[in-house]
């Protein structure tokens, strides 16, 4: 009886703290501006991998045992967020968040995060549960004045900055992977740092502008003598309906039909000499645009660094292309076709990238059932390319291609 009471006194205390529930996620409101949002997302992937061969032994660099692997099926936890978020104060928001990915992730399955063992990164066993983003947002002035402080994306590039959960490919296109190692030198590709940002839309003339930048600070350096920023920037202006309303470090690709307008944007970053080379540089440019159910996307983006021996010195081009058109079903659901096709060219010197081509096509279904809240999608991916490049490092080995069904899950 004592625990039931405790029980009931507990339940109506937390009645009390929250007042109303959100539509997405628990929300706690605690007075004086402050509140706090819970929210889960996951992704569940079933992949059958097709025609996979690796090297698997090597002498002096160079492979003398290929292994022709069988046909498999897979099945894993591709990405899973656990994470708060809400404002201290009125103009004052914050975001933490934590992921385990890729549990339950074979080795040998052919997935991209599986081409570039070593680079990108490989299965560890299913035990790193690891912080994804906190950061703080202070809105000096809602258009002109953005303040984010903390753990989080270096605003360049629209693939790295939109969220797997929001791409209309099963998984996201080379133009997230690359310019995230090539900057940060990991998958996630985030980094401590300040970043200020403009947002500002003109209702009648049907425009407006978005503006990042940032300066990072990254592990490219072993001494004080060679430490230098990361230094980013990002504009994109925006014709006919706006890409956001209010200002916010994550983007969209499918408006499900609510948007008409187009977004160009153009990407830099820098970073000065380090332990690890002369110069780092990345320049780039995308475009979105949405007209009724039609959703097209293209970024392409050339990764450059330099060297005190300017034959080691190179630029990478990665790019990628992608569309899709929403059909509205009769039971409210929507079904969208899409095909996205990216590619990565090495331009070997130094690069981690080789010199070949590596190339990853996907044309699939996905059916939002709850727009991306609730999601499934039937995708066939097929993955080609030359020595030497993610595809194939020793002229034998082949990253192989798969057919993957997900689903999507967001709270």
């Amino acid at each position: 009886m004592k625990k039931l009471f405790r029980s009931g006194i507990l339940g109506l205390g937390l009645m009390t703290l929250v007042p109303s529930i959100s539509e997405a996620a628990p929300k706690f409101y605690f007075g004086d501006g402050q509140e706090m949002e819970i929210f889960f997302m996951n992704q569940l992937w079933a992949i059958y991998t097709m025609n996979r061969t690796e090297c698997t032994a090597t002498t002096n660099n160079n492979c003398t045992q290929y292994t022709d692997y069988k046909d498999r099926a897979d099945f894993l936890l591709r990405r899973s967020r656990v994470g708060f978020q809400g404002e201290i104060t009125e103009g004052l928001s914050w975001r933490v968040w934590f992921a385990y990915d890729n549990v339950g992730l074979d080795p040998h399955t052919a997935i991209t995060k599986n081409n570039n063992i070593g680079i990108i990164g490989s299965n560890t066993g299913n035990k790193e549960f690891y912080l994804w983003d906190a950061f703080f947002t202070y809105s000096l002035h809602k258009n002109w004045a953005n303040i984010t402080m903390g753990y989080f994306r270096p605003q360049v590039g629209r693939e790295s900055i939109t969220a797997g959960f929001e791409t209309t490919g099963l998984e996201k296109n080379l133009t997230n992977f690359y310019p995230r190692q090539h900057l940060v030198k990991t998958g996630p590709g985030r980094e401590t740092g300040i970043n200020i940002g403009v947002l500002y839309n003109d209702e009648k003339a049907k425009w407006g502008i978005n503006y990042n930048f940032g300066i990072f600070n990254t592990d490219n350096y072993k001494t004080d003598k060679n430490w230098n920023p990361l230094i980013t920037a990002r504009v994109a202006l925006s014709l006919g309906d706006p890409e956001m309303k209010r200002y916010g470090m994550g983007y969209k690709i499918n408006y499900f039909g609510k948007r008409n307008g187009i977004t160009a944007a153009v990407n830099y970053a820098y970073q000065g000499r380090t332990d690890d080379f002369k110069s780092n540089k990345m320049l780039g440019f995308d475009i979105l645009a949405n007209y009724k159910d039609l959703n097209f996307n293209f970024e392409y983006d050339i990764l450059s660094r330099d060297f005190d021996i300017s034959k080691d010195s190179y630029d990478d081009k990665v790019w990628h292309i992608r569309a899709g058109y929403n059909f509205n079903l009769p039971n409210k659901t929507i079904l969208e076709p899409t095909i996205n096709y990216s590619e990565l060219k090495g331009d070997g010197g130094k690069s981690p990238n080789g010199n070949g081509k590596f190339k990853v096509l996907d044309v699939g279904l996905n059916w939002y059932i709850k727009q991306n809240n609730l999601k499934l999608n039937l995708h066939y991916v097929k993955q080609d390319g030359d020595h030497k490049s993610p595809y194939s490092w020793y002229g034998k080995d082949k990253a192989g291609d798969y057919i993957g069904v997900g689903l999507q899950l967001i709270f």
